[in-house]
């Protein structure tokens, strides 16, 4: 499959030409700043102190309030976010995001974001643009050849399971449903019941996929799981917010979608919407197997609601 370079994610635009990733696959922004901080500005440093010490607040900050907590410019801080390599405030955020995202949670950020919020007038309009953005991105990052190696994946597999952990257990359940609904065989794996993972692991057969789903701070369950699939040579494909996440490496087919919020620690959004573009592309990869299924799906209603009705009879007869 055709891949972005590793670290590539769909959560700002743009690329950076100067990056450091931390562990769990964003950008490390202090270690980024402390890097280049000799080749800084006397005021481009001051704006680095700042970001240092206070990257959980600047993270929910607009671009005036940064520059006006600085001591410095608006242009003065795009000048700044340029020569870390970022194409802009919004690039810079969001990467910054990432990195305090994995260092609180989810308690603390939605707490943070509130805080923040509450001074922020703008912030109704910018939660519906974060949202349409985020699907924006998804859909780019979606690409027909992306899709294709995905649902590809799917038309090989004998059965299909779905793991998600917490917000990303409601995109597995939508997706096992949508895979159920269109002729392949599929159920919801529960991660937080031992015997069900062990059960669906322990009885794969050849042929058998494993479908992952998470999102920061990425479950631990789930990330384990990946693990022990990669080693054990189980075919596993992912949805996750970058091709860097830890569940992707062992993963055959990725796909990324953004799960920003301006408040919330994730959004399901685009996620959900992606669930969708799976389950119709799979439809039109196997229309004969989507129809098959549907009539024996009528098939098996008219007969379970003919001989529901007739026993219901038969006993209203006795009584």
């Amino acid at each position: 499959m055709n891949k972005p370079a590793e670290g590539a994610s769909v959560a700002g635009s743009g690329r950076r030409s100067v990056a450091l990733e931390n562990k769990n696959g964003g950008c490390d922004i202090p270690t980024l700043i402390k890097s280049q901080y000799d080749h800084l500005s006397r005021t481009h440093r001051r704006i680095g102190d700042y970001v240092l010490n206070h990257a959980d607040a600047v993270c929910f900050q607009s671009l005036k309030q940064t520059a006006a907590a600085a001591g410095t410019t608006e242009a003065t801080v795009l000048k700044f976010c340029g020569q870390l390599g970022f194409t802009g405030f919004l690039h810079f955020k969001r990467e910054l995001q990432g990195y305090v995202k994995q260092r609180m949670s989810p308690n603390e950020t939605f707490s943070a974001s509130l805080h923040a919020a509450r001074q922020e007038p703008e912030i109704r309009r910018r939660i519906i643009e974060t949202e349409k953005q985020s699907l924006d991105l998804t859909c780019s990052a979606a690409t027909p050849e992306r899709l294709d190696a995905f649902v590809s994946a799917l038309c090989r597999a004998g059965r299909v399971f779905v793991v998600g952990h917490h917000i990303s257990e409601l995109i597995a359940r939508s997706l096992a449903l949508k895979l159920q609904r269109v002729g392949m065989e599929s159920c919801l794996v529960d991660i937080n019941n031992y015997y069900d993972v062990e059960r669906a692991v322990v009885f794969a057969r050849e042929g058998d996929l494993f479908v992952l789903i998470s999102f920061p701070t990425y479950s631990p369950k789930v990330r384990s799981l990946a693990e022990y699939l990669g080693s054990a040579g189980i075919a596993m494909a992912c949805i996750t917010d970058r091709y860097s996440s830890p569940i992707a490496a062992h993963a055959s087919a990725v796909l990324v979608c953004n799960s920003d919020h301006e408040l919330f620690y994730n959004s399901v959004t685009a996620a959900v919407s992606l669930a969708s573009m799976v389950g119709a592309a799979l439809a039109l990869a196997e229309p004969e197997r989507a129809e098959a299924c549907q009539k024996r799906k009528d098939d098996f209603y008219k007969a379970y609601r003919e001989g529901a009705a007739r026993y219901r009879t038969e006993q209203d007869d006795m009584l």
